[in-house]
């Protein structure tokens, strides 16, 4: 009971430390700058995102993903991103409306607008471990969860957008692709993974009547293989999970990212803003250089 309280107590102080330090103004003045830094969320509540877009306007321009290579005014731009597609999306339009701001959300093509759950939503997936899951192979993965009562294709409690959520959204969300089942593309056979990535272009494409060019990659992995199968699907762009800001010289199909957890106080939410705790965590995976520590 104690731990989370803990957790929190830390995370405060990390913050002020870095607020009262200056870290944050030299952050936002020597490394983001006029760059671009995309903010990645998942299913945070109305009340949480409403105080963090205030507090970013303040510092910012937030800017929708297809001005990511517009040229900049000289101030620091933000791009508002969610994965996955989860159901409490819909109750943050409100604050999109408000805040004036056009997010992304990456879409799971084969679970938004059906009776299917996120995987590691389930049940069985928490009993099994999810980090565990995760490092399988995708067949062993599927294999390990139907044992234990997952069908990733069957009906179950809906967990994603539905199809008219998504429809009401449409004019202020620009809805893009984030695989169709959501697996781990490093864990996958090529022709999986090549239809993961090609398939929910099109799903995705189908299912707002409009292009989709925008990928994200699940949990942040991918190496050379899953960058030439989202080049040869058609995407534009591709959104990782490594750490930093980008620029008209960032590699569009390795956009860096920073992570924003969804119940962060507002003072935590401007230490993120830094990269620093997202940075050190994967320091601790065996990352330098800020990139997601990949299996």
């Amino acid at each position: 009971m104690m731990i989370p309280q803990r957790n929190s107590a830390v995370k405060e102080i990390m913050a002020r430390c870095l607020s009262f330090s200056g870290i944050t103004w030299l952050t936002r003045t020597l490394l983001w700058r006029d760059r671009v830094a995309i903010l990645l969320y998942h299913d945070p509540d109305p009340a949480t995102l409403d105080a963090h877009l205030t507090h970013l306007r303040k510092i910012c321009d937030v800017i929708p993903l297809a001005a990511l290579n517009e040229p900049s005014e000289g101030r620091p731009r933000a791009v508002i991103t969610f994965d996955d597609g989860h159901a409490g999306n819909a109750a943050l339009l409100p604050v999109f409306i408000k805040h004036k701001v056009r997010p992304t959300i990456f879409l799971c093509s084969r679970i938004v607008a059906r009776r299917r759950r996120h995987w590691w939503l389930h049940p069985s997936a928490e009993q099994a471990g999810i980090e565990r899951l995760k490092r399988l192979g995708n067949s062993r993965r599927l294999a390990e969860l139907e044992v234990r009562g997952f069908a990733q294709d069957g009906e179950d409690m809906p967990s994603g957008l539905t199809h008219d959520q998504i429809q009401t959204m449409k004019p202020y969300v620009d809805f893009q692709a984030h695989t169709r089942f959501h697996p781990i593309l490093t864990r996958c056979e090529a022709s999986e993974c090549e239809e993961e990535i090609a398939g929910s272009r099109h799903e995705v494409g189908a299912l707002l009547n409009s292009e989709c060019t925008h990928f994200a990659y699940p949990n942040g992995n991918y190496g050379a293989r899953e960058i030439e199968y989202v080049k040869a699907a058609g995407f534009k762009t591709a959104r990782t999970c490594d750490v930093g800001w980008n620029d008209s010289q960032t590699d569009p199909y390795r956009l860096r990212t920073i992570i924003i957890t969804d119940d962060a106080s507002r003072s935590w939410f401007a230490a993120q803003l830094t990269g620093i705790p997202v940075f050190l965590r994967y320091l601790r995976g065996g990352s330098w250089d800020g990139r997601f520590p990949q299996f």
